[in-house]
């Protein structure tokens, strides 16, 4: 969740992630949930009444003129239902239950290629 006194600010560097011709920049947006040590959020769009998950972690080319990109802009999935962005939630939430033993303890690789995963990020 963002805290009302940050969301202005929260709303300035996601427009300010935006090429100056995107049509996002004028929509009424609200950034309600920001997922923890991440540029990742969900945006409520008022002007359409969707939700947006934009990702500021992982940047697109976006538009061309004359064979040039005009740009990046966040990764943007469009989430139409107040119950799709609730599954969103659920799903990374179980995602991260899962990585605790019952003694809510980091679980250890149990195999081979869940060892490569973790060593590879850092983290599972």
């Amino acid at each position: 969740m963002v805290w009302m006194e940050y969301v202005d600010d929260f709303i300035e560097g996601i427009k300010g992630s935006l090429p100056p011709d995107h049509e996002l920049l004028n929509h009424e947006l609200f950034s309600g949930i920001k997922w923890q040590g991440r540029d990742i959020f969900i945006v409520d769009d008022d002007t359409t009444g969707e939700y947006l998950l934009m990702d500021l972690e992982r940047m697109k080319p976006w538009g061309k003129s004359r064979g040039k990109s005009m740009g990046k802009v966040p990764a943007i999935t469009v989430l139409k239902t107040i119950e799709e962005v609730s599954a969103l939630i659920e799903k990374d939430h179980q995602t991260e239950i899962a990585k605790y033993n019952k003694e809510g303890e980091v679980k250890q690789p149990q195999n081979q290629e869940e060892q490569l995963i973790t060593d590879e990020s850092g983290s599972r």
